[in-house]
């Protein structure tokens, strides 16, 4: 996932086939960052913080 963040956020990408690539898999880690953000927002609603 770093990988795939740092080639669509901190390189200037003049490839598009390169940034097409990066973008396709980042979409692959959207159900894995959901999921991720849900337990998050469990956790601090288990413990009273919200």
């Amino acid at each position: 996932m770093r990988l795939t963040d740092y080639q669509m956020v901190h390189e200037y990408v003049e490839n598009l086939a390169v940034l097409a690539g990066a973008v396709q898999s980042g979409h692959a880690f959207v159900s894995i960052l959901v999921a991720a953000a849900g337990n998050i927002f469990a956790e601090i609603e288990r413990r009273g913080l919200a």
